[in-house]
């Protein structure tokens, strides 16, 4: 789930593995800017307690590095989607791989940054554009889901009148017989009803 915006300014909700001090540091520190659209902002330094949190809270976006006590990074993100978190990951890595790169899109990663000397800088910028991505694309599920069930629906009433106007021809096929087997007299207002009824199916 997402956090609700609130007015014209985003409030969102992220959930941060990281287990250096000074990395911690850093990221609260670009993240809780005057005008940030962070509201919520959580720590965590291990796997443990990242699945304990995410499945207490409701995130917005996942910030992991991807070395992590215990386990790495990409590990975490399997267990988070087992754990039914859908919210879209963040990797962290202090150096990048082709390897690494595939690794992380296989298993969707929504993006990842390089932790070199200034890479808390374009934190807010990379959460921020992953975050309205992953609403975007939810949006246009719901909207995809809805649109099935209407047509759903209207298939379930397009049936519905099929038979029913079947069930109509057979009764008129049957008033037909039965108008036959009438005196000459009275057939012809008969008929002429009866080719109404069947003028409107």
């Amino acid at each position: 789930m997402e956090s609700e915006d609130t007015g014209d300014r985003p409030q969102f909700a992220v959930l941060v593995v990281e287990d250096e001090a000074n990395h911690q540091m850093l990221i609260r520190k670009a993240l809780s800017r005057e005008g940030s659209p962070f509201a919520t902002v959580e720590f965590t330094r291990d796997s443990e307690e990242a699945l304990r949190f995410a499945r207490q809270m409701s995130f917005d976006a996942l910030l992991v590095d991807n070395r992590i006590p215990g386990t790495r990074g990409l590990d975490l993100l399997e267990q988070l989607r087992e754990a039914g978190v859908e919210a879209p990951f963040v990797l962290m890595t202090s150096a990048g791989s082709e390897d690494l790169v595939v690794q992380a899109y296989r298993k969707r990663v929504a993006d990842y940054v390089i932790k070199d000397s200034g890479f808390w800088k374009e934190l807010p910028q990379v959460l921020s554009r992953v975050i309205r991505v992953d609403r975007s694309r939810r949006r246009e599920r719901e909207l995809r889901a809805r649109l099935e069930r209407t047509n759903d629906k209207l298939e379930e009433l397009n049936a519905s009148i099929r038979l029913k106007n079947e069930q109509i021809r057979e009764h008129v096929a049957a008033l037909r017989v039965a108008i036959e087997a009438l005196p000459r007299t009275g057939r012809p207002a008969l008929t002429s009803i009866v080719d109404d009824m069947s003028a409107l199916l």
